[in-house]
């Protein structure tokens, strides 16, 4: 099987590391969240005092971490491009079908197989981290609105009920899709690798 990248690092050091500096940045941000929380809330008053620490630091630290994975997305973007570049509409097809459903290309050394395998191993990488980005975007965009939830006014609890009622919503229908088909990108490595074990 070939290699996706050229260079010395591969996907998977580079998600290792990316995960690794985004817990620190999400925990410095939640930090710095935390002390901006208490601050306000000792100004402020009513319920939702508490909520205002909780939602700081939620938003801080769920922000940072989010931007922090953004930056190896966009890094990992033109690798996942790579495999698919100019592959016909009916070659692209056969070969997510061929991940979907861990069904290695035959013959293992052909031009398709070694696409696939170099797809499925980068979106293997890719997607968990595209999950736990999405979930702490998430996370950062349901911080602030935690204090609003038991707010006075009408109108600006309904809002943040309903937003974060959104955010829970599609992190729990996005949550499973991105894990099957990470697990379906990792299978189809591992049966490929056996495969081409096979024909050797």
């Amino acid at each position: 099987m070939t290699t996706v990248t050229q260079g010395s690092e591969t996907p998977e050091a580079i998600a290792r590391r990316a995960w690794r500096r985004t817990v620190w940045i999400a925990l410095a941000g939640a930090v710095v969240g935390a002390v901006f929380g208490v601050v306000l809330e000792r100004v402020g008053a009513g319920p939702g005092r508490l909520l205002v620490v909780v939602g700081c630091t939620a938003a801080v630290g769920g922000l940072a971490g989010a931007f922090s994975m953004i930056a190896t997305t966009l890094r990992l973007t033109p690798q996942l491009q790579a495999p698919l570049g100019g592959l016909s509409r009916s070659g692209r097809k056969t070969i997510s079908q061929a991940i979907a459903e861990q069904a290695p290309i035959e013959p293992a050394d052909s031009d398709l197989a070694r696409r696939a395998f170099d797809l499925a191993r980068l979106r293997a990488v890719s997607q968990p981290l595209a999950l736990g980005q999405f979930l702490l975007l998430y996370l950062g965009i349901a911080g602030p609105q935690l204090p609003n939830l038991v707010d006075d006014d009408p109108f600006t609890a309904g809002f943040g009920r309903v937003l974060c009622g959104a955010l829970l919503l599609a992190a729990f229908a996005f949550t499973p899709l991105l894990l099957r088909q990470t697990r379906a990108a990792r299978r189809y490595v591992q049966a490929a690798t056996e495969a081409a074990a096979r024909q050797r």
